[in-house]
């Protein structure tokens, strides 16, 4: 009985396997390619002359209309090539994957946090949906009549959300490194100083999340009468690791963990990945928090790859106590440099360091066959330079801070305040991605829809961050809520007629229909007219 239900299962199996190579067959003969523009094209003067002569297809609310524009830029940047997957995991491709990609994309980019909200916040927006590639038959019939309710036009909320988790590590990967190169040809990364951000991001999870990790760690907490007691603490859930460029904001290299991995664990991965996308000269100091602190990559990094670094080192680290034995060794100008930075009254920004060189201690830097000698006669330590931090807004710590660095020392406050930029990709990419951009409102409790949710929002806000900087407009300085706000706020609404559409302000579109205002605050009477050319045109009120 057993053998029989094995080889049922087998047969299905091999069912589904021949079906979908059937299923791709199909689809490439079709050649079937996604972009938006082929059902629609802007044409200002065409749809204004529909609009006086009464033949309009409908009308819309613009207050996403910057997505007209961003569109236009994912063109030109020839993105919607990129998400011409295969779907190794569509098993039916009844919509095109391109298609599915865009709509996620475009759920992230309005804020919409939930799945549940899909139906109502986005599918409801029929110009919007016209806009992204849908046709109004499916969009009034569905793409399948199988199982669907009204409310399911043009598809079910699932039918999303199942989409994000079918797509591979491979063709994520694909699709988010395609684009950073897309972006690296086009110039985005020209004014690049090479400084580059290595840091990781928990995403928490429950135990229910098919693959999550877990990592249990011991914290202090103060109880009411003020006693320190330590505790046990239990994560469930993943990690995001992220290489980031500073300049531009952009992040070049990701990769998605069970939570409990340790960072240094993919240093090299996700520097080798950004060189890969941008070029090997790229890089040229990497800053990275002590997670990241290994003695065979940060040799490799500097000696391999001819990349410089500066990393904090452990407070148990013979290499540690070593740079603290030097604080009260006078500045010689060769091993031992002192520098002090004034702060203001309340002493905010003082700081008082030393840059040390050449210590010896750190016997695990170096590559491999230097690490097999450590425990023999023979072997000599690498050196490395080091930050020692005496002192802070004023204060002076019970043990210092210090610093490893491959860079020289001549100069220790540059050096600092070169580490100092690492706070940007802490506050400007992990607190507005989760604050800002929903990071954390994942479509399905699986691994692999996490992976698919957090490179999609990676992407588009890599995407969103390039458009506004590409029309001189910086969306990482506002932050995407803010944008949003201001998008909300404008006054146009989008005209359709048949294979054309426009955007209108509300004053000009009173104006096409005869019933002028009074008085326009944001556009000029006759300039509309000239530019239209209904100076000399009877209008049938």
């Amino acid at each position: 009985m057993k053998s029989q239900t094995k080889k049922t299962k087998k047969g299905k199996q091999n069912e589904q396997q021949r079906h979908r190579k059937l299923e791709k067959k199909r689809l490439k003969r079709q050649n079937k390619k996604y972009k938006p523009e082929r059902y629609l094209s802007r044409n200002q003067k065409e749809v204004a002359q529909r609009l006086i002569d009464g033949e309009v297809t409908m009308i819309s609310s613009a207050s996403w209309g910057f997505v007209e524009r961003f569109l236009v830029f994912l063109n030109r940047l020839g993105f919607f090539e990129l998400i011409r997957v295969d779907g190794v995991r569509f098993y039916r491709q009844m919509i095109d994957i391109g298609l599915l990609i865009m709509t996620y994309e475009i759920k992230v980019l309005l804020g919409i946090a939930s799945m549940n909200q899909v139906g109502e916040r986005l599918f409801k927006d029929v110009a919007l949906m016209r806009l992204i590639g849908y046709t109004s038959d499916q969009l009034l019939s569905g793409f399948c009549h199988r199982g669907r309710a009204e409310s399911d036009k043009p598809i079910h909320k699932n039918t999303l959300g199942d989409a994000v988790e079918k797509l591979t590590p491979e063709e994520l990967d694909l699709i988010f490194n395609e684009a950073l190169k897309r972006l690296a040809e086009h110039g985005f990364f020209e004014r690049s100083g090479g400084v580059f951000a290595l840091d990781s991001t928990d995403l928490p999870s429950t135990e229910r999340y098919e693959g999550a990790g877990r990592r249990t760690k011991i914290i202090k907490k103060k109880t009411r009468d003020k006693q320190v007691v330590e505790i046990e603490e239990t994560v469930h859930g993943f990690k995001l690791c992220a290489l980031y460029e500073m300049q531009s904001r952009l992040v070049v290299a990701v990769k998605i963990t069970p939570i409990q991995q340790h960072d240094s664990t993919f240093t090299l991965d996700l520097v080798q990945q950004a060189r890969d996308n941008l070029g090997n000269d790229s890089i040229d100091i990497l800053i990275a928090d002590r997670g990241f602190l290994d003695g065979e990559d940060l040799w490799t990094l500097k000696h391999v790859w001819g990349i410089d670094f500066i990393v904090p080192a452990k407070t148990n680290m013979r290499v540690t106590a070593e740079a603290r034995s030097f604080a009260q060794t006078p500045a010689d100008g060769d091993s031992v440099f002192v520098a002090h930075r004034a702060g203001d009254e309340q002493q905010r920004g003082e700081v008082q360091l030393r840059g040390i060189r050449s210590l010896r201690a750190y016997d695990q830097y170096g590559d491999a066959q230097h690490q097999k000698q450590i425990d023999t006669r023979r072997f000599k330590p690498n050196p490395i330079n080091a930050l020692l931090i005496q002192s802070w807004n004023g204060r002076i710590p019970k043990e210092e801070t210090v610093f490893l660095t491959s860079l020289p020392i001549v100069d220790p406050l540059w050096v600092l305040d070169t580490y100092g930029l690492r706070t940007l990709i802490e506050n400007c990419l992990f607190r507005e991605l989760k604050q800002g951009w929903n990071l954390l409102a994942f479509p399905k409790k699986t691994q692999d829809a996490v992976r698919g949710h957090v490179y999609l929002t990676l992407l588009v806000f890599n995407l969103s961050n390039a458009y506004r900087t590409h029309t001189g407009q910086d969306l990482t300085a506002q932050g995407i809520r803010r944008q949003r706000r201001d998008w909300h706020q404008a006054n146009q609404v989008f005209v359709f007629a048949g294979e054309y559409y426009a955007i209108f302000d509300l004053e000009e579109l009173l104006i096409f229909l005869d019933r002028e205002p009074e008085i326009c605050w944001r556009i000029d009477p006759d300039r509309v007219r000239r530019e239209y050319g209904l100076l000399d045109q009877e209008w049938v009120a």
